[in-house]
């Protein structure tokens, strides 16, 4: 009997337990769906950006996770290149959609309106003046791989588009620089690269071959007042740390301007090369990357040369 009796009682704080866990899971899911902004709340938050948005303006999702939402409400005004920008050197103002609370800056917005669970907010940006963008002119550039004392060429032509997504790095465009069809990696041209903080980035891919450099020359480039490269290697592959460090190095009219060596944990790196005192306002410039091992080093660069000082990401 006292054995039955102590069965009873488990099986009675067995059917409690279930009962508290069914409960809190009701609960939850109450809460949670309470959290998630109406798309009324959406269509209201997006035709207020829609009014005001200028040209040269950025949007962003807070929590980035949001992303695909405000692109479903705003995809016409998400640009390439305001989605997967190098830095925010060319944005005017920058829109933020959030939920929950959630922001990607901690200062003040000059302008804040609310729509249900949605929170439209507005920052001015100090501007950079865009001379010259290499990620847009990498097709009037000049690549080739270095070998010894003599260079190989690599030809510009449409090829089919490479997969990209998880497991495939980034995306090949339709049109870039083969440099050596058995080797399908070792090409240049244009594509998104995901950083160390998976976010994204249009640069230009030049995987580097080793310690022979592969180079892309641009020819009559506007200088303005500096030159801000940036650079990185894709996150499935940055993330373990273990590669070897690539270097890439800019060259202005045949003088080394400067050197952007990435080491793994250091995500979207970036340098700054005072161009002004130069004596001169137009040059040739090329970029040449390599390393000691070039295993898994799916490097991606842009760079561009800018005519006022602002402060970069």
């Amino acid at each position: 009997m006292a054995r039955a009796g102590r069965k009873c009682r488990v099986a009675a704080w067995v059917w409690a337990l279930v009962a508290a866990v069914a409960s809190f899971e009701l609960i939850a899911d109450v809460w949670i769906r309470a959290q998630v902004p109406a798309d009324q709340s959406w269509e209201e938050a997006a035709a207020f950006v829609r009014a005001r948005i200028g040209p040269n303006d950025r949007i962003v999702a807070a929590p980035s996770w949001a992303d695909p939402i405000v692109r479903f409400h705003l995809g016409a005004l998400v640009t390439l290149r305001s989605a997967a920008p190098e830095d925010s050197a060319r944005f005017d103002r920058m829109w933020e959609l959030g939920i929950r609370g959630e922001s990607t800056r901690e200062d003040p917005p000059v302008l804040e309106q609310r729509f249900g669970g949605v929170r439209v907010r507005m920052w001015e940006l100090a501007a950079d003046d865009v001379a010259h963008d290499f990620v847009d002119q990498i097709a009037h550039a000049k690549v080739e791989l270095v070998q010894g004392d003599a260079s190989r060429p690599c030809r510009w032509v449409e090829a089919p588009r490479g997969r990209g997504g998880l497991g495939q790095g980034p995306m090949a465009p339709d049109e870039r620089f083969v440099c050596d069809p058995s080797r399908p990696w070792l090409w240049v041209g244009p594509t998104i690269l995901a950083d160390l903080t998976l976010t994204p980035r249009r640069c230009i891919w030049q995987h580097p071959v080793g310690p022979e450099p592969v180079r892309s020359t641009f020819f009559d480039v506007p200088l303005g007042d500096r030159l801000v490269v940036h650079g990185g290697v894709d996150y499935e592959n940055e993330r373990w740390r273990a590669g070897s460090p690539v270097t890439l190095r800019i060259w202005i009219s045949d003088r080394l301007a400067g050197e952007l060596v990435h080491r793994d944990g250091e995500g979207w790196s970036s340098l700054a090369i005072e161009t002004s005192s130069l004596g001169f306002d137009r040059a040739t410039v090329r970029f040449e990357v390599t390393t000691e091992d070039p295993t898994a080093r799916v490097f991606c660069w842009a760079a561009s040369t800018r005519l006022t000082e602002a402060a970069d990401e």
